[in-house]
This record gives C-alpha cells, structure tokens and sequence, in this order.
C-alpha cells in the first residue's frame, strides 16, 4: 500500500512498499536522505547520500507491495554470475511495478514534476556487462536506464536515487507502470527494495475559447449597463 509521508501545498510524495532492506533487516538512517523526492526536473538524476549492505536471500512478505522485495533475474537466463541469479527465490522478469498517484493530483490541477525514487539493489551491469533496461509507461527512458546501468551494488547494497519524469510520459490516469529487465545472458539478478513518487502540481489551464467566451460576456454586459445607463439619464 502507498503511504504519504511528506506533503506541501499542491505536491507531496507516497512510499511505496517497506523501508526494511528487503526484508532483512532495518536502515540505521534515513535510506532517502540526500535524494531530493520532489520537484526534479525531467532527466535529473540525484543520489542518497549513503547505500546499505544486507544479508540474502529473501523473498517477499505477505503485504508487501507487488514487485518489491522480490529477486529478479532476466526474462532470458542463460548465465550466473552472482548469488541472486543462482538463488531459489528468484523470479525471471521482466519485474513490472504500478504506482497509482492519482491521490497526489488534486481536482483541476495537472502534474507540472514527477519525481521517482527507486531503492535499487544489487544492480551490477558495471561489473558484469548485462545491460538493463527500464521503461515508464512502456517507453524505454533511456536515462533511467543509463543510470541502472552505471551501478555497481556487488555486497549486496541497496543504494536509494530518484529521477525526474517528463510529465509528458505519464498516462494522465495517475497510473505509472514501471519495468525493468535484463538483456545479456540474464544471469544478473537485482531487486528494488521500495519506490516513492513526489508530485508537483499546477492548475490546469483553460481552454481558450472559454476565456474568450467569459470576456465576451463581460463585454455584453457592460454595453447593457452602459445602454440601461443611457436611457435612465
């Protein structure tokens, strides 16, 4: 479940999922902190200021929110490199996770940032050359996957960051489906401990017929009372 966990006027940002390192265990600090959660502009990237070492394997929790806490490989696996690929908790992808922020978009506003954290673990492409890909809305966007790939979590290490989304990219259903697989021989495996969403908003514009329409009849009816005016002097 999606909970709020900071909020300002007209933007707030939703946890998705447990801050509990995949289950293993608790964060001694704040896992965000040093990641900005709202406000990024579209393709900015920022990183929290520390990244977490834990135990494995795990497997999901009752609870817990679909696609976390949860070891992915490949849709294709055909190698191993590294204990997640080999564990028996692992899942072929692609992993697919759906954020409903419709909450964080007010009536008569539009989404002007879109802010999303991710909790990435284990990500290891630096290390061994299985790219990653990742895709909003089922778009590749190709910083975020640029990003996934410049990671090298061998520990394993959970390391938090958040990235700007063009708000052209959402739906406008205040659903985001987020995906990600593994190219290469598959035998990489990576998790995503939790997931935050940080909205801005502002008011949706109006149409411009209907502005032009309400000058008109302040137009109206100032003649009217100009020509009411007129015939009582």
């Amino acid at each position: 479940m999606a909970v709020s966990f900071g909020s300002a006027a007209h933007a707030s940002v939703l946890l998705y999922g447990t801050e509990d390192l995949l289950g293993t265990g608790t964060y001694p600090t704040d896992p965000t902190a040093g990641a900005t959660l709202q406000g990024l502009a579209p393709d900015a990237v920022t990183f929290a200021s520390q990244s977490f070492g834990h135990n494995f394997p795990f497997s999901p929790s009752p609870g817990d929110y679909p696609g976390t806490d949860q070891i992915y490989v490949g849709s294709i696996q055909t190698g191993a490199h590294d204990g997640y690929s080999g564990a028996a908790q692992r899942i072929n992808g692609p992993q697919v996770i759906t954020l409903d922020y419709s909450s964080l978009v007010p009536v008569g506003q539009q989404v002007s940032t879109f802010t999303l954290g991710i909790a990435s673990d284990d990500f290891q492409a630096a290390v061994f050359g299985n790219p990653f890909i990742a895709s909003i809305n089922g778009t590749v966007d190709p910083v975020l996957t640029a990003t996934l790939n410049s990671l090298n979590e061998s520990g394993p290490i959970t390391q938090f960051l958040t990235i700007g989304i063009n708000p052209t990219a959402l739906s406008g259903t205040g659903i985001l489906t987020l995906t990600i697989d593994e190219a290469g021989d598959g035998g990489d495996g990576w998790a995503i401990d939790f997931l935050t969403a940080g909205v801005t908003t502002t008011p949706v514009p109006e149409p411009a017929g209907a502005s032009l329409l309400a000058l008109g009849a302040l137009a109206l009816g100032a003649l009217r009372f100009k020509s009411s005016a007129s015939r009582r002097g």
